[in-house]
Order: structure tokens, then sequence, then C-alpha cells
């Protein structure tokens, strides 16, 4: 785990500080590098912040809670997309979803003109949104920052990691919209496929959105100062004339 950490010190944040000097014209810097002692005590807080999100209680039951939230919002932002088409958000219980996405038709319908289900996606928050939320409170909250600052990087952080969620979910619904017998999006040839390869590779993948999360703690959380904290001790930072 040192090497990894140590080369991103040397080659990521060295960069960003020298450029941050060479703009505000500061003097030489002798910077003192991050300690094993401050990445145990961030890897420590992480994990006890970490842990309770997750385990049956108090996990399941916040994960529950925003399992409503999440449902509210999606159905706000996804209900009607098109004229033609309508997506519903119910409630599942299930093992492995809690929430079944339904398309329907707004032309095909029952008696009293009721909409027929056409097809439906069973969906996750709690993968597909709970855990990146999760995951980035504890980055944040275990991070060597002043609190005042983790509650404002809490708040952008949330609201940029639920952006990401949103479009994850975006490609999902469009998916859904495209496939048949729905079929009210219509892609080429190309495009299906293109819109395949993303699920795959963005969608349906929970790592890709753990990069995402550790991105955005890095935006929200940090100053251009903070990086003088971390680099090695042993390198100088000149200003260019």
């Amino acid at each position: 785990m040192a090497g990894p950490i140590y080369i991103f010190r040397c080659l990521v944040l060295d960069c960003v500080a020298a450029m941050g000097n060479a703009k505000s014209n500061i003097d030489t810097v002798h910077i003192k590098p991050i300690s094993t002692k401050h990445i145990i005590g961030f890897f420590c807080a992480f994990v006890l912040i970490y842990v309770p999100l997750m385990v049956p209680w108090p996990g399941l039951a916040l994960a529950a809670a925003y399992s409503k939230l999440y449902r509210t919002g999606v159905a706000f932002l996804f209900e009607s997309l098109t004229p033609e088409g309508v997506v519903r958000f119910q409630p599942l219980s299930d093992v492995e979803n809690d929430i079944r996405i339904i398309f329907y038709n707004r032309d095909q319908t029952g008696p009293v003109d009721k909409m027929l289900p056409v097809g439906h996606i069973d969906h996750n928050s709690r993968r597909e949104g709970y855990i990146y939320a999760a995951f980035l409170t504890a980055l944040i909250l275990a991070g060597p920052i002043p609190w005042r600052r983790k509650g404002w990087a809490l708040l952008w952080g949330m609201i940029l990691i639920h952006a990401f969620i949103v479009l994850k979910l975006a490609i999902w619904i469009t998916y859904g919209l495209n496939k048949e017998p729905l079929s009210i999006v219509v892609l080429s040839p190309f495009w299906n496929k293109a819109l395949l390869l993303t699920i795959q590779v963005f969608a349906s993948n929970l790592t890709f959105g753990l990069v995402v999360s550790v991105f955005i703690w890095v935006l929200v959380s940090f100053r251009r100062e903070d990086w003088f904290k971390v680099l090695p001790s042993n390198r100088l930072i000149r200003p260019s004339v």
C-alpha cells in the first residue's frame, strides 16, 4: 500500500504544488511529508465511520431510509420522460433488489384506460447509490481537515455523488426504453452497442463508482495549500521567473 501512496505523492501532488507556487510566486518551500502515523490514523477513522454505515445496524436502517428517499427523488426526475413512455418506481421485497423500475407505453392500455406494463428492471438502491454515499461520507469525515470544512465538503460531495448516481440510473432507464417490447427510444446498431458497453464499463461497475467517489472527495475536501503538507520533505519548489 505504501508504494502506490508514495508514487501518487511524488508524481501527482508535486505537480499540483509546483503549479500552485508558480502562480502565487511563493518563495522556496520546505514541505513536510505525510507520516505513516497520519495514514494509519486516517485509515482507522475511515473504518470506524464506514463500517457502522454498512453493518446490519444501523447500516440497514439507514439504507432503508435512503431507499425511500432515493425512490422519491428518481420518481420526480424520471417518471415522465417521453410523450409515449412512462416509468414507475415500485418498492420490491427481494433479497437482492429493493426497487422495480416498470416501463409503460401510453398507447398500450387495458380496462378503464389503465396503462399496461411492458417491461421492468429490478434495481438495488443500496448497491447503486447508498454504498457510494456512505463511502464518500466516511472519506470526508475521516479526512485531515477542520470540521467546518468537512461540513461544506459533505454538502458538495453529496450533490456531486448523487449527480453521478442519477447519471447511472439514466443509462439504465435508456436501456429499458430502448429494448423490446417497449422500444420507445430506438437506437441505431452502433449506439446500441455503445449503450451496452457503457452499461458494462460504467453503470454496472461498482469499482468505477468508488473511484469516482475518491475523486469527488479530493475535489471537495482539499485546497491548494493542503498539498504542501503531504509532499516529500526533501523536495524544494521554486517559482518560475
